[in-house]
């Protein structure tokens, strides 16, 4: 018989632990590595999402501008801003300045912070507001607020008008003496008029009325 060398059972417990050691080690680090890919996640959404507000800031910028020059607090500005949205996604159309909404063909919405009884002269007389009172003559105007108050929408040229309000508010006719304004349903049906210039109401029911064709 050959001679065979017996294991040392000491050795053989020192390699046991070593291997178990490093098994652990590897563990651990494996969580390590999956932490820090989470923590990189979380901070590239977090940079994201500042990204799209800073973006989103930087559009509003000029009517922010604007605002502020006109004496608006931020506060004020965040609601008049809130205010003339809602137009727009009702009328479809585009936001000219910071209380001013382009209808289309040079015809204007002028739009009332919130709390205000009329809308503020922001582009420095660029843009008239002919609904501020005494109505300019040639002019019918239709108010979101009773008693003459609130956002106003200058009517002068022959037109289909649309009304975005369903509250009662008021309107004055004050162009050529006789001329008739009508007021149509969400059909584009008439189902009243004025009987013609001058005349005016100063608590009128918006609920029913899509439309003012005024001539």
């Amino acid at each position: 018989m050959g001679y065979q060398e017996l294991p040392d059972s000491g050795l053989t417990h020192r390699i046991h632990y070593m291997n178990r050691k490093e098994v652990t080690g590897q563990r651990r680090l494996s969580r390590l590595k999956a932490m820090f890919a989470v923590a990189a996640a979380v901070l590239a959404l977090i940079f994201s999402a500042g990204g799209a507000s800073a973006s989103t800031t930087g559009a509003m910028s000029p009517f922010t501008s604007q605002a502020e020059q006109a004496g608006l607090t931020a506060t004020q500005t965040a609601a008049l801003q809130n205010q003339v949205d809602r137009y727009l996604a009702q009328t479809s159309k585009k936001q000219v300045a910071a209380n001013v909404i382009d209808l289309g063909g040079r015809r204007l919405m002028f739009v009332a912070l919130p709390g205000e009884a009329h809308p503020r002269d922001m582009t420095n007389g660029a843009l008239v507001d002919h609904c501020a009172l005494p109505v300019d003559y040639g002019y019918f105007c239709a108010y979101s607020g009773q008693n003459f108050t609130g956002s106003s929408i200058p009517m002068w040229k022959c037109a289909l008008w649309r009304i975005p309000w369903t509250a009662n508010g008021s309107w004055v006719n004050n162009q050529t003496t006789g001329t008739v304004a009508n007021f149509l349903d969400d059909s584009g049906v008439s189902r009243w008029n004025d009987g013609g210039a001058f005349n005016f109401d100063e608590d009128a029911p918006w609920y029913w009325v899509h439309w003012i064709k005024n001539c």
